[in-house]
């Protein structure tokens, strides 16, 4: 018997932004544009891409099929294939089960035009739901041309991604390929989980710091609603009560709670989803131990939504825990499942659900601590996570737990459109800021850290041995495959991710839970975030390149006392380890420039790598072919430099008042560099652009390390890491 593949399908088709209400439609060719005026947008069923943010509901169907399960116990170990809860692969569906013709699971989707930031569409507007229809006609249509019946599709992807799943056999999928609205077809993948408290470590109720610039611990997220894609929650923990939320929902958010007998949602805990077509089509379902619904049988995702959004003043492993940002709202969407063979992993077509859904929501950020590295992905895997980005949504992915590479990277989720985080120890000492010694750290008067301390002599933070790194292996060959490349430098931030303790599942339903103490770059994330979220909530009109800017640019280096961030074997961290550097709280509000980049950026930078499956993706775009070095990002990666080669960047001046600001430049060890302009003045609002130019005076075989860190005379320390290998005069 020839085994179950599981293969995803890229599917163009035919789409269009339609805003309800006070937001003007955005063509795609203006990607720049922002909403001004009011009325409600006409359908543009001659524009291409999907609709990118939106409130509908492309899984409610789900809450239709979830059966009560209520086990007594968290978790149990399956008991095979004889296990009563376990939902077999059926040959209706696409199987496992003996057959002359293997089965695949397929994908379709599309992409297009941006949506202004907190700009969401509603799915109960005529219009939109005509949309919505339109394009779930067209796949329809589709799947049938190709011989598959309406019971094998597991999911219609309308809003972050346009397009369908389905289960397919070997004959369908030969004449999938070939129909003329595919444009490209790969494998559906398994993606596993990477597996308290550290306001205090982390500066949160300093001044300046995030707490106390948005109202204070109490309103810290007002607001805002952060989307965990995980493996459930537990409703019932005092981290997710809802006491003192009102019973009135954010503004935009249309998300549902999928309730059962054993799982109800409240006002803290606005949404809840399960995603598992794509799972149980492929595998199988052992529902051993674990419910059919949003509720969390393992605990990671409990922990994780605790860290980024958990209540205030939760007593907890001897101490008080909060959430980065405890007023923040949660919306929880399952993806995790375990098979017949008792491992618990997600399929990527539902995650890709999940994240779709959560956009169609109106979520502002979304957390995932998952991945699955694959060394021959491309950036056209993480397609929905760009389209969450357009829609103006905030991703952060977990780096992975393989630690450092042995002569092969081990970084996961590697995409420029999301910000990647690996995971530092918490020291004794704490946090300053690298570029001023005069900082200190200040302690959150109302919080007890409840994390694990290391030993009293540590007075930097760590990278963590197990926090996966670069750099990718791939060369910066820039055409026709769309591999990822070194060009982007990854991971982004280091965050909290050692020993920390956050919410757990209880034992029974009803049972208010406990904690537990984790450690993995899974809880790293959520702490990143928390701490994004709070940056949306204070300024709501920044796009989420601006966000991740100003979380890197204002990044530290060094521990209390100027010690340098260490990583593995005692090493001195490099970008490749920690990024731009631990995350600093104190300073994010406050970064003086951002770097921004916005769709016509991204989609320079996909040309760039392969031009012709850009076309596929978006045909109607006026697409330039850009080197991936050239996308505005704040950090500067060049895999292979060659004599002199120039990088482009533009800033943005977000502070309120003019500022004049000077290079000062770190030199990687046999590079010469310079900046033109080395000095400039920028008002509020504005941008310079200004070119970085690098040759080589020494040649090396392994990268080199350096920075480039604008400054100004109010205080703004605006630093680039740089990664530079110099092969060749």
């Amino acid at each position: 018997m020839v085994s179950a593949k599981r293969l995803l399908l890229f599917l163009w088709l035919l789409a269009a932004t339609c805003q309800c209400l006070s937001l003007r439609h955005i063509p795609p060719h203006d990607p720049e544009a922002t909403a001004a005026d009011d009325g409600v947008s006409s359908l543009a069923t001659n524009v291409d891409g999907p609709l990118d943010s939106t409130t509908g509901d492309d899984s409610a169907s789900n809450a239709d099929v979830l059966a009560e399960n209520p086990p007594t116990a968290v978790p149990v170990n399956p008991d095979g294939i004889s296990n009563p809860n376990f939902f077999p692969v059926s040959s209706e569906s696409g199987s496992a089960t003996s057959s002359s013709d293997s089965t695949a699971l397929y994908i379709a989707t599309a992409l297009g035009g941006r949506v202004p930031r907190r700009a969401r569409l509603c799915a109960d507007n005529p219009q939109v739901a005509a949309y919505a229809q339109m394009l779930e006609s067209q796949q329809t249509q589709i799947a049938s041309e190709v011989g598959v019946a309406s019971t094998n599709v597991a999911y219609s992807y309308k809003y972050s991604t346009n397009g369908f799943a389905a289960v397919l056999t070997a004959d369908q999928l030969r004449r999938v390929k070939r129909h003329p609205a595919v444009a490209s077809v790969r494998a559906s993948a398994r993606k596993q989980l990477f597996t308290t408290d550290s306001p205090a470590f982390l500066g949160m109720n300093s001044a300046g710091s995030l707490w106390p610039a948005n109202g204070g611990q109490a309103k810290a997220g007002e607001g805002m609603v952060i989307g965990i894609v995980d493996t459930g929650i537990w409703p019932e923990h005092p981290s997710f009560s809802d006491a003192g939320f009102s019973s009135s929902r954010p503004a935009g958010w249309s998300g549902k709670c999928e309730t059962t007998k054993e799982f109800k949602c409240n006002n803290k805990l606005i949404g809840a989803r399960a995603f598992y077509q794509g799972f149980k089509s492929a595998n199988g379902m052992n529902l051993a131990g674990d419910w059919l619904s949003p509720r969390d049988a393992n605990g990671h995702g409990t922990w994780c939504a605790g860290a980024a959004a958990g209540n205030r003043g939760v007593p907890m492993a001897g101490g008080k825990a909060s959430g980065m940002a405890p007023a923040a709202r949660l919306a929880m969407y399952k993806v995790f499942w375990m098979n017949k063979d008792g491992d618990t992993f997600a399929d990527e077509s539902d995650i890709i659900a999940a994240v779709n859904q959560a956009v169609a929501d109106g979520v502002d950020v979304i957390s995932l601590s998952l991945g699955g590295v694959n060394p021959m992905d491309t950036y056209f895997d993480d397609i929905a996570f760009l389209n969450a980005n357009l829609a103006g949504v905030f991703v952060a992915f977990a780096a992975g737990n393989d630690g450092p590479p042995q002569g092969f990277r081990t970084l996961d989720n590697y995409a420029p459109f999301y910000l990647t985080v690996g995971a530092s120890s918490i020291a004794r000492g704490g946090l300053t800021l690298a570029s001023s010694p005069k900082s200190s750290r200040a302690a959150a008067a109302n919080e007890t850290s409840v994390s694990a301390l290391p030993s009293a002599g540590d007075s930097a933070p760590a990278v963590t041995d197990f926090s996966s790194t670069g750099p990718l292996v791939f060369p910066d060959i820039g055409t026709g495959n769309g591999l990822a490349t070194d060009s982007i430098l990854k991971p982004d931030i280091i965050g909290p991710g050692l020993d920390l303790f956050a919410a757990w599942p209880g034992k029974r339903v009803g049972d208010k839970g406990t904690d537990a103490q984790l450690s993995g770059t899974s809880m790293a994330t959520p702490h990143l975030a928390g701490i994004a979220a709070l940056i949306m909530q204070k300024y709501p009109s920044w796009s989420p390149a601006q966000v991740m800017s100003a979380i890197m640019t204002t990044a530290t280096t060094k521990g209390v006392g100027g010690a340098a961030i260490t990583a593995a074997f005692g090493k001195t961290a490099t970008p490749w380890d920690m990024g731009a550097g631990h995350v600093f709280p104190p300073k994010v509000l406050d970064p003086g420039l951002t770097y921004d980049a916005r769709k016509s950026a991204y989609l320079n930078f996909l040309a760039g790598l392969d031009m012709e499956r850009t076309q596929q993706e978006y045909p109607n775009e006026n697409l330039k072919s850009v080197p991936p070095r050239e996308l505005n990002r704040p950090t500067i990666s060049i895999t292979s430099l060659k004599g002199t080669l120039t990088v482009t960047r533009t800033v943005t001046n977000v502070a309120d008042s003019a500022s004049t600001y000077s290079a000062k430049i770190q030199k990687p060890n046999g590079v010469e560099v310079t900046v033109k302009p080395s000095s400039f003045t920028v008002s509020p609002g504005k941008k310079v652009t200004f070119v970085v130019t690098f040759k080589v005076t020494k040649t090396s075989k392994s990268f080199q390390f350096g920075s480039l860190t604008w400054v100004d005379d109010k205080g703004h320390s605006v630093r680039s890491a740089i990664a530079v290998k110099p092969v060749q005069k």
